[in-house]
Formats: C-alpha cells, structure tokens, sequence
C-alpha cells in the first residue's frame, strides 16, 4: 500500500512545475548550474502518470497519424487495396480525400475544407446517417470513437490543413 502511495506521489510530482511559487526564468537560455533540474517534457521523456497531457500535434498531422495507423495500416481497408478507390499510403494520406469526388456517393466531395457535413469521409466517420445503403461506416467493423469523429471535424473545420 506505501508502495502504491509512493507512486502516486512520484506522478504527480513529475506532473508539476518543480515549485509553482517561483516564477520562471526571463531567459530561456541554458542553465547556469551544472545540476539545474529541466523539465521531463523538455527532455522528450513522456510523463506516464499524467493523462491530461496536452497533444501538441497540429491537426493535419493528427489526422495523417490516424489515416497511417487505422485506414492505410496492412489490415486497413485504404491500404494497398483502395477500398472505395481511395488508395492513403504513406506520405499520399490526403491527395485521394481532400476536394476528390466520393466514388460510393457522388457528386459528394470527400472532404469538402471547411465543411464537415459536407465531406462523405465526415459522415462515414460519424456514422450517424447519409450513407448510401450496403455502405459501410469507417473504420469497417469497429464501434466509433468520439475522439476520432471529432479530430476529422475539426480538421475538416479548420480547411482540412495537410501539415
């Protein structure tokens, strides 16, 4: 049971500034003492107790990340088989979707920038309604994830930016 309490200590200390009474240096330069603490997030070690870390990805990249791991990965329907003739391998995550025709629901863009209920890939995502009938929602065969449906909405929001 200490155990358990020392952990959760440790976390939330690695969670928080080093002593929030202080304020922080003017100058963002090198510390001057050679045993200065620096902050795990400045040295790239992530912080495995805290789940309210900020992603400071930009959305572009976000969505590209999503589109590498869920749609264009090997057991992803975009991959090398372009289910829906829209082929996302890597580095290609946003030529087949942005302004392009959907092939299952023309005249239906894609991904329309700036207007989500607009974009078919949007609605596929959402699932909520206006796919054609024998379509299925995206990704094929898993539940939606809120997350996910709200990452393609403000990405399509936000001009749908490919960086």
């Amino acid at each position: 049971m200490r155990i358990l309490a020392a952990l959760g200590v440790l976390g939330l200390l690695a969670c928080s500034p080093a002593n929030p009474s202080v304020e922080p240096p003017t100058d963002a330069g090198p510390p001057t003492d050679a045993g200065a603490q620096t902050d795990a997030a400045e040295e790239g070690v992530p912080c495995l107790f805290c789940s309210d870390a900020p992603d400071e990805r930009s959305l572009g990249l976000k969505v590209k990340d999503e589109i590498d791991q869920v749609c264009a990965s090997t057991d992803g329907c975009h991959g090398g088989s372009g289910q829906g003739n829209m082929i996302l391998g890597p580095g290609q995550e946003f030529d087949a979707m942005i302004n392009v025709v959907s092939f299952e629901n023309p005249p239906m863009l894609r991904v329309l920038p700036g207007d989500p209920l607009e974009s078919y890939v949007y609605i596929k995502v959402r699932c909520e309604g206006g796919i054609p009938d024998g379509e299925a929602c995206m990704p094929r065969g898993s539940t939606t994830d809120p997350k996910v449906v709200q990452l393609f909405h403000d990405w399509i929001e936000a001009g749908a930016p490919t960086q």
